[in-house]
């Protein structure tokens, strides 16, 4: 008698759990998909751009930008911008900082070594500081070998297009400047331009002089 109570009371408890099981599992089909859906696109997000653009600064995009579409508000890449390392396709999101590096100036940039002069002639070593054999200060020797420094209170958009890192849309606002707040006083005042940082003026030190 006691066994046929413990059988009924063990195919009761399996009863109830089988209906357990079939319960939940009806629930999980039943059950609406989980949906991860993309940001609305009339949403707005703020982006932070830096570096080698025209007009750096934060930006207002949609949700669903994509990084060449930020470049493009920041009036574009300027000339001597690294693009091979950003990723014009990719989506930004809110609080992004986007920055575009600058590639290092070319060699010619940079000083050459001294110039070695023969046996016999008035100097020894050339130096841009001492005197000419005319017993005259000579002129100071442009970086660079032959190339002039620029001056920037004269010189046109061309001639500042040329600059590494500089490009037509920097050069006409050096001008621009330059028309309305009168001459440079010195060559690190070129930092007040938008979109010229102080890291680019350092850069461009040696090919900038400021006239009189």
């Amino acid at each position: 008698m006691g066994g046929r109570w413990a059988f009924a009371a063990l195919a009761a408890v399996s009863g109830i759990g089988a209906a357990f099981f079939g319960w939940i599992e009806w629930d999980q089909r039943t059950a609406p998909p989980i949906v991860i859906e993309d940001p609305r696109a009339d949403a707005t997000i703020v982006v932070a751009v830096e570096g080698g653009v025209a007009t750096p600064g934060v930006y207002a995009v949609s949700a669903n930008a994509r990084v060449y579409e930020v470049l493009a508000q920041a009036g574009g890449t300027v000339s001597g911008a690294d693009l091979a390392s950003v990723n014009p396709a990719a989506r930004v999101r809110d609080g992004d900082r986007l920055i575009v590096p600058l590639l290092p100036p070319t060699p010619s940039a940079f000083p050459g070594p001294p110039k070695v002069e023969p046996i016999g002639s008035t100097l020894t070593v050339a130096d841009d500081a001492r005197s000419s054999t005319a017993g005259r200060p000579a002129m100071p020797t442009p970086p660079g070998g032959d190339v002039p420094p620029i001056d920037i209170n004269t010189a046109t958009v061309a001639e500042l297009d040329g600059l590494p890192g500089i490009g037509p849309v920097l050069a006409q606002r050096i001008v621009d400047y330059r028309t309305e707040q009168g001459p440079f006083s010195t060559v690190e005042e070129l930092a007040e331009v938008q979109g010229i940082s102080e890291k680019m003026v350092d850069e461009l030190g040696s090919r900038l002089i400021v006239g009189s």
